[in-house]
């Protein structure tokens, strides 16, 4: 059959190359389904149907158990895909030490009473034993929220050189060094690299709290070959258990060291697409599809290049864009929040994903029109880590209408989409997007004398991300509602200190770059200006009437009779047909109902991001220093952990054994079946 299953569901077909539980495993043979209550199969079972063999290390029934976040569902055998999709947050990476995917199996199911998700073959076959709906028994207290896969791999190469010579088949050995122990161990094959590359370009369509992520080094890209602390820098708990991504089971102990030499960073990379800007300026000389983030194999020449580029689009916005800055003042003199800032482009041309993500919403069609142009947007949901998991968002408003067609970005054709508010044509999706993947097209926005095409490029979070970083400066605007209170913002732009911000007054002061310097460091945390609450008029007209009790001034167009009229005329024309982040919007996304969040200037966002993401190079390792790997500490005493208090009766008793011990289990303590070991069907008998 080839397909992936899901709380009960086909969802994708991956080919012949893979078979799930429901299928006969190989030609003849059993199903690999580790929810069976016995042994499976005859190999290393005892006499009688199903029965355990008398010297098996685990003669338990339960090799699995329902994952804690699915039990509060009616029928935690049964839960809902949804449910399924949010509770997945990890994929742990094995080695399973043998010589055949079916070896690792009896060993686990028949033997340990132990389980893991996937199978990888040496020839790329992927099995799948178990539901991603259940928890698996591979990774101790982390099996809550994770998947895991075990690959077909001896591992340590010193440990017995002529293993896979001995059984006829070939496999290159690779350097690595993990809790600073250099092991020169077996590598992976080509098949098993491309077998977990298809399976994990599957998953992320799939599984959306699964992102393309790894441990990485604070501050950067390179790959952490290490265990995870309890604390990380800023001493928050458990960093391997809030993690979101792909992990080895290293990070997770250190009585472990498998996957070796799985090169995390080069396999994400491979799924990631190219991190780029979102879009082209106008003039810019385009090279390629997709205006690229610069790349150098040298990180300090890297590191001024995006300086530089990043520089060019803020000068851009600062110069060029007439009006919408950063933090403040897009619409009149009201001191309004302004969550990001204005690009202007050319018209049509093509909108980029800057980093990998999810579309979680968008607007488009001839719904996301006004009178002063477009209300179209798409919003992605990002998660990034580096050397701690950062989850933000960003926004791109103000997008052309899309119609369906080859032209028409990916993302809308999805079989994700629902309705979120019908009242503001805002839909939900969950689809995924590479970076630099076209997610929409520049449209026009702004009054008659101002329209212009142009993007709003907003990028915030619900959670506050660079806590004690000193290249992010945090101000709470929050209690001004949708106004900025904030002295140190306001003082620096208001020239005739009236209390107000007029146009003029802002863009004299963003024309000068360097003063506005400190307005980009500014993480501001305040209500989106794209929410139904506060009203709109309502807060227009009271800023009005606080400014004139404070100045005792009045302004020459207003009229006392119709003043407020006016002011609610303006907010329903050019105002509140953009508002999208309404109740039931916010509920499905995750968001705040009231919408505050953390603010970012969006291109020091990418500049420093990007920083952080550049390659510092693998790893430095001395040969000489290989030594085979110590087994007698290397246990997995615990790996069936992490059930609540009710499913403890499905933990095995008897799991303290060391490698050496196990090695004894797997490794002709039996005699193997007439007809063929355990190799598969006639293979060798280790």
């Amino acid at each position: 059959m080839g397909s992936l299953i899901i709380a009960g569901r086909e969802v994708q077909d991956l080919g012949p190359s893979f078979k799930n539980f429901l299928e006969e495993a190989y030609p003849g043979g059993p199903r690999w389904d580790a929810t069976i209550e016995g042994c499976v199969g005859t190999t290393r079972c005892g006499p009688g149907q199903g029965a355990y063999a008398a010297d098996a290390k685990n003669k338990g029934l339960r090799r699995y158990a329902f994952r804690p976040a699915l039990r509060r569902v009616k029928d935690p055998k049964h839960p809902p895909l949804e449910a399924v999709q949010k509770s997945i947050r990890k994929f742990v990476l094995h080695h399973d030490g043998l010589d055949s995917s079916r070896l690792c199996w009896e060993v686990l199911h028949n033997e340990r009473g132990l389980s893991c998700h996937f199978l990888i073959d040496n020839d790329g076959t992927i099995f799948q034993t178990l539901d991603l709906a259940y928890m698996g028994f591979h990774a101790a207290k982390y099996n809550i929220d994770s998947i895991g896969v075990e690959f077909c791999n001896r591992g340590d190469y010193r440990k017995d050189p002529d293993y896979y010579r001995k059984r006829g088949l070939a496999r290159t050995t690779k350097l690595c060094k993990i809790n600073n122990h250099t092991i020169e161990a077996w590598d992976y094959t080509p098949q098993q690299y491309s077998a977990m590359l298809e399976l994990a370009s599957v998953l992320v369509r799939h599984l959306p709290e699964l992102p393309l992520e790894y441990p990485t080094d604070p501050g950067s890209s390179k790959p952490y070959w290490g265990t995870l602390g309890p604390t990380d820098a800023v001493g928050d708990s458990f960093p391997a258990m809030d993690f979101r991504g792909y992990i080895a089971h290293y990070h997770l102990t250190t009585r472990k060291w498998d996957p070796g030499p799985f090169d995390f960073k080069e396999f994400i990379d491979k799924l990631r697409g190219q991190r780029s800007f979102p879009l082209w300026m106008p003039g810019q000389v385009k090279v390629g599809e997709r205006p690229l983030i610069p790349s150098d194999p040298v990180p300090d020449v890297a590191a001024k290049k995006i300086i530089d580029e990043t520089a060019k689009y803020t000068q851009h916005n600062e110069m060029e864009a007439g009006g919408g800055f950063f933090p403040v003042g897009p619409w009149g003199a009201t001191r309004l929040w302004h969550g990001g800032i204005h690009l202007p482009a050319d018209k049509d041309s093509p909108v980029h994903a800057p980093f990998p993500g999810r579309v979680v919403a968008a607007r488009t069609g001839a719904a996301g029109g006004s009178s002063i142009g477009s209300t179209n947007f798409v919003l992605l949901r990002h998660d990034i880590n580096v050397g701690k998991p950062l989850r933000f968002f960003s926004l791109y408003m103000h997008l052309a209408d899309e119609a369906a067609g080859d032209a028409a970005p990916k993302w809308m054709t999805s079989a994700t989409k629902r309705e979120l508010d019908p009242n503001r044509s805002v839909w939900g999706y969950d689809h995924p997007v590479e970076a630099g993947e076209v997610i929409g097209h520049v449209g026009v926005v702004g009054p008659e004398d101002l329209s212009a095409a142009q993007i709003h490029f907003e990028i915030f979070s619900r959670d506050e991300l660079f806590r004690g970083d000193p290249d992010w400066v945090m101000v709470d605007g929050a209690a001004g509602y949708r106004f900025c209170e904030v002295p140190e913002i306001n003082l620096v732009i208001d020239n005739d200190k009236d209390a107000r911000l007029s146009r003029e007054e802002l863009l004299e002061f963003y024309a000068n770059g360097e003063v506005n310097d400190d307005l980009r460091r500014l993480v501001t945390y305040h209500v989106s200006e794209w929410t139904d609450e506060p009203v709109w008029a309502e807060e227009l007209a009271k800023s009005l009437r606080d400014f004139r009790k404070r100045s005792g001034t009045r302004l020459a167009s207003e009229d006392a009779d119709d003043e407020d009229y006016d002011i609610g005329e303006l907010a329903a024309e050019q105002l509140e047909p953009f508002i999208w982040w309404t109740e039931p919007v916010a509920i499905a996304l995750g968001l705040p109902k009231d919408g505050t969040v953390y603010h970012y200037h969006p291109m020091r966002f990418l500049e420093k991001i990007n920083l952080r993401l550049l390659d510092r190079g693998g790893q430095v390792i001395d040969a000489s220093q290989a030594r085979e790997v110590d087994t007698t500490k290397i246990t997995d005493d615990s790996d069936a952990d992490g059930m609540f208090e009710e499913a403890k009766e499905f933990i095995p008793d008897d799991l303290h054994l060391t490698i050496d011990d196990l090695e004894k289990g797997w490794e002709g303590d039996r005699p193997a079946p007439a007809g063929g070991g355990p190799g598969g069907p006639g293979g060798t008998t280790p």
